[in-house]
């Protein structure tokens, strides 16, 4: 036979041609898509890679679907020779995808991969080299008649899509982050839709779960689902280079195909219909008689009443088993009879009829009898109902575990076939019929041929079906394969059955022209789609857009002349033509900057000399307010001073000017808060008393206009003092009328200036030995009494204006008494003025004015703690002025003169010490420590003096005496982790390693996270030449503060040196 006739005898072309011929297509069109892309990354080349073997194993379900001959069960080595390893190749798509993150893994993975595949490959060719062959109706195709080895195959390839398809997306997913690894998600699950799900409709369609058509129309759908999916995520996230033809022809080519599926399964299915309905008019004809065209091949009658057959038209040699046509035709029989039962009486009549039923009807006739059983309360037309439905989903079970059991080795198929009985529950009816032959493997007590056992259990497993379903048959003869297509029909009438058999070939040469032309259609689409589209839209979209993409990269590089051609009004044209004004824009705005630049240069030379004059303008203008604030700053810090030199009344103020400036290099501060305190003696020569004058007051204004009014009452109140003072004069007056005289002497000064000037201002007189305190307050912030570590306000209410304004009260001179130990703390109201929030944009004020009693108590009424807990509160807005009063300090020598100048004691050395400390504060470090060296001489064991000397000669760089008295200071106090700092650098600076690293580590206890202590140690041990320690702290500080320059110039410097 030469090749035409071959084609013309054995191409036959159905339903399953176009799908898997439309699966192949698709399949080559995305691999082409990738593989034509420019500069592909490694994912892009594998995916390629991947869907190219994915459309030469769709190829080979070409070749099955269009060859009928046993030949092409041999599309079964194409199909499993590519389907690993496109599998494998697509799952190294997402391995790569976007980047290859780990190429050595995906590497050894590929390899591995593949070795398994070629393995498996060549192991399936090799079975099946000399392998039976076998035709499948379900499948309408020839394949391997070797089930042992498809179920080896099939569970490599479920492992290759585990592994592939879910294992590496999911450990991709792990690694990724952001949108992409939801894209990543996204191929996975297209991936599964087109694969696993694929597999398992694949197993559903072979062993009879699905209907045939609706099997492949269901893979054809999840295949072209997938396709889309993967080429709409790539188009859309693709970091490659790729045509915007290219997208609408791959985009159009997937969504048109699957309308054209739909449209084709449509007309498969009113093909199938009118096959169906043509070959029961032929067998009503061939029935009686008459001639009939078509390719009847038989006709087998049986006589139910008779039990005869007329085999007139039936060939046992060449036509389909008797046995079984003769099972079926009962099998019919009795289902006819069943359900033209009558619905009254139908339980009764249907056992009756179970009890006449046929051999091989067992199992059925178990199912029923139990059902009957398991549902007492249906009766009638409701049993008859629901058993119809139950038989339904039966008879689909009963072709599944054919099929399933008709795949078993015949000298297997006793143990197998029973273990598969046994696990197939919905079955149990049958398996328990059987079980007699399977215990045994013999039919009616004897042993028989395993390939007789198998037959005579398989007819247990006949249809179950009305007249007229369409029966697949077939007869082997040699290696000569016949096939028919047979249709049974029952006759009520003359109680007769009868089949008709018709020609497989015939039905395939039925279906073939239809879908030819099918065929032809969807090439002439493909062709329409692949070659027409780009040549369709080249004058209206493509070559629009070429032209407007080479305009841009002619302006990307520096051309501004060039103009794009408007072709078209629609979109793309308003686009060229917006794009063609915007490069003309361009060039004038460029024309004019040209001209700009020439004369530039001029006119920023002439502003700048502009902005010089007028900094330069500003600058001496600053000085000027600069040594205006200096000068005052000079006159303002001689009145602010603290003249008491009792020995039973302690006063000590601090004061925090806002206004901070530099004049000349010196540092200075300006503001309207003011403290004084001194001695008097009032009463007569013969009875007087001591008393204590302390003030703080808080001028109103900022800057020079507060400053002028803490100078006006500064100098007003220590004139009253000098006068009241001098010669140690004693002043037969009472310190209420003093303290009158005071006010209005101040108030009307103040009032003078028209309340352009006013002050606030707290007045005590306090006597020494009895406590007993006299104090009037002009609307100054409530003094606070810290009595038995508890603070509380002197004052509870307003009782005067301040001072320079008319006050509504009359003045009062208030009094109170002190208590050994009793501490006064009087301030102004910037103690109070705190911002609470300092680092956000919106400020938020204090307004509890309780808080300054919490922090008095937590300070222990010490107003350097209380300075502290106050700025860590929250940030001070305003001058900040305490004044502390504590009544109690040992009285040394109570027969002193009223205002005498003490050789020793206490006093000296207090006012010693605040002296040093005010010029510490006024920037005289030299000076502060000079003293500070004078008191340490005369008591080298206190440890305030040992604390601010150390602090002093360590920022003066004197580390010789910074290491004896700050070591001498820790020696008392070993609890203060700044201190031991300092200690350590200044042992360094003279070369104590040994002792500056002590030092350093005891910080590094108690502070583990100091960033500037870790500098200092690692140095240190850096010096000492233990390199190991010192890269260890190194690394620490980089751990903290990655940006640290002096942790990486110590690890440079280690490395030089190992």
């Amino acid at each position: 036979m030469d090749e035409s006739g071959f084609v013309s005898n054995n191409v036959f072309l159905n339903y399953y041609s176009f799908g898997s011929l439309l699966l192949f297509l698709t399949s080559m069109l995305i691999s082409g898509v990738f593989l034509f892309i420019d500069q592909k990354v490694s994912s892009t080349k594998h995916l390629a890679i991947g869907t190219f073997f994915l459309g030469i194993f769709q190829f080979g379900y070409v070749i099955s679907t269009f060859l009928y001959h046993p030949f092409a069960a041999y599309h079964r080595w194409i199909t499993v020779g590519f389907i690993l390893p496109a599998i494998l190749h697509i799952g190294q798509f997402i391995a790569r995808y976007p980047e290859n993150d780990f190429p050595k893994f995906n590497r050894i993975t590929t390899i591995v991969l593949w070795s398994i595949a070629l393995f498996s490959i060549g192991y399936f060719c090799f079975s099946t080299w000399n392998a039976s062959v076998k035709y499948y109706f379900t499948a309408h195709r020839w394949d391997f008649n070797a089930e042992d080895v498809n179920s080896k195959i099939a569970i490599i390839v479920f492992s290759y899509m585990f592994i592939n398809f879910l294992a590496i997306p999911i450990w991709r997913m792990i690694h990724l982050r952001g949108k992409t690894r939801w894209v990543v998600f996204t191929f996975m699950m297209s991936f599964l839709i087109g694969g696993t799900a694929l597999v398992i409709a694949n197993l559903l369609g072979n062993d009879g779960y699905l209907e045939r058509s609706i099997y492949f129309t269901s893979i054809v759908f999840l295949f072209m689902i997938a396709f889309f999916i993967i080429l709409i995520l790539y188009l859309n996230f693709s970091v490659e280079k790729t045509s915007f033809m290219l997208e609408i022809v791959g985009i159009t080519f997937v969504t048109v195909l699957i309308v054209m599926q739909i449209l084709i399964y449509i007309s498969n299915e009113d093909k199938e219909f009118e096959y169906d309905t043509l070959s029961r008019i032929r067998v009503e004809k061939a029935l009686e008689g008459e001639s009939v065209k078509g390719g009847i091949s038989y006709v087998f009658k049986w006589n139910n009443v008779e039990n005869s057959f007329d085999k007139e038209r039936y060939d046992p040699k060449v036509h389909p088993d008797q046995e079984q046509i003769e099972i079926d035709f009962k099998n019919t029989l009795l289902y006819e009879e069943m359900f033209n039962l009558s619905e009254n009486g139908f339980r009764e009549s249907l056992l009756e009829l179970m009890d006449h039923s046929h051999e091989n009807f067992g199992g059925y006739k178990y199912f029923i009898v139990n059902f009957l059983a398991e549902h007492p309360n249906l009766e009638d037309k409701n049993l008859k109902l629901e058993l119809s439905k139950e038989l339904s989903r039966l008879n689909l079970h009963v072709i599944t575990a054919s099929n399933k059991l008709d795949n078993i080795f015949v000298e297997d198929f006793c143990t197998k076939g029973k273990n598969f009985l046994e696990n197939y529950k919905i079955l149990k009816m049958f398996q328990i019929f059987l079980e007699y032959h399977w215990s045994f493997c013999k039919s009616d007590g004897e042993y028989i041929s395993p390939t007789a056992f198998k037959e005579k259990i398989l007819n247990y497993f006949r249809p179950f079906v009305p007249s007229f379903t369409r029966y697949y048959r077939g007869k082997s003869v040699g290696d000569y394969n016949f096939h028919y297509i047979g249709f049974i029909k029952y006759d009520r009438e003359r109680n007769d059955i009868s089949e008709v058999g018709f020609s497989y070939r015939a039905y395939r040469e039925f279906v073939h022209p239809t879908a030819l032309k099918q065929i032809i259609v969807l090439s002439a689409v493909i062709v329409t789609i692949v070659f027409l589209f780009p040549f369709f839209f080249r004058a209206s979209l493509f070559s629009p857009l070429k032209d407007l993409l080479s305009g841009v990269e002619a302006v990307n590089g520096g051309n501004l002349e060039v103009q794009v051609p408007i072709r078209t009004k629609d979109e793309i044209g308003f686009l060229a033509s917006s794009f063609n004004n915007m490069v003309f824009s361009i060039c004038n705005a460029r024309k004019e900057l040209r001209d700009y630049a020439n004369y530039l240069a001029a006119k920023v030379r002439f502003r700048t000399e502009e902005l010089s004059e007028k900094i330069e303008e500003l600058q001496n203008l600053k000085i000027q307010q600069d040594g205006d604030y200096f000068l005052t700053s000079l006159l303002a810090k001689p009145l602010n001073y603290n003249a008491n030199k009792s020995t039973r009344i302690s006063t000590q103020f601090l004061l925090r000017q806002k206004k901070q400036f530099e004049f000349k290099g010196k540092q200075a501060d300006l503001g309207g808060d003011i403290c004084i305190t001194g001695n008097l003696c009032l009463g007569t020569s013969s009875d007087y008393k001591r008393y204590v004058f302390a003030m703080n007051g808080d001028a109103m204004g900022k800057s020079m206009q507060g400053a002028g009014g803490a100078l006006v009452i500064g100098v007003i109140v220590n004139s009253i003092l000098t006068r009241s003072a001098a010669d140690d004069r004693i002043l037969d007056i009472s310190p209420e009328q003093w303290l009158t005289e005071m006010y209005e002497e101040l108030n009307s000064v103040f009032k003078s200036f028209d309340g352009s000037m006013v002050v606030s201002a707290s007045f005590f007189l306090i006597e020494e030995n009895s406590g007993k305190t006299y104090y009037f307050n002009a609307e100054h912030p409530f003094t606070v009494l810290y009595r038995g570590e508890r603070a509380i306000f002197l004052e509870s209410s307003l009782t005067l204006r301040k001072i320079g304004l008319e006050s509504e009260y009359a003045f009062q001179v208030f009094t109170t008494t002190l208590r050994e130990g009793d501490v006064l703390i009087v301030g102004s109201d910037g103690k109070d003025d705190l911002n609470l929030t300092p680092n956000k944009d919106v400020r938020s004020i204090n307004e509890d004015e309780t808080l300054f009693l919490k922090i008095v108590e937590a300070g222990k009424g010490d107003i350097e703690q209380i300075e502290q807990l106050i700025c860590k509160k929250g940030e001070i807005i305003d001058d900040l002025s305490l004044l502390r009063i504590e009544y109690g300090v040992p009285q040394l020598n109570p027969e002193k003169n009223c205002l005498g100048t003490e050789s020793e004691g206490i006093s000296d050395w207090n006012i010693s010490y605040s002296h040093a400390r005010q010029l510490y504060r006024n920037g005289n470090v030299k000076e502060a420590i000079d003293k500070l060296m004078d008191l340490y001489s005369k008591t080298p064991e206190d440890s305030k003096v040992i604390k601010l000397l150390g602090l002093l000669s360590f920022k003066d760089k004197d580390y010789v005496t910074a290491v004896e008295t700050l070591g001498k200071y820790l020696e008392l106090n070993s609890e203060l982790s700044e201190y031991w700092y300092y200690f350590s650098i200044a042992n360094k600076k003279l070369g104590r390693f040994s002792e500056a690293i002590s030092a350093s580590e005891k910080v590094a206890i108690k502070q583990p996270n100091n960033i500037n202590n870790l500098v200092n140690l690692s140095d240190l041990y850096r010096l000492q030449r233990e390199y190991v320690r010192a890269k260890e702290i190194a690394i620490k500080i980089l751990d903290l503060d990655p940006q640290n320059e002096n942790a990486k110039k110590i690890l440079k410097e280690i490395e030089n040196k190992i």
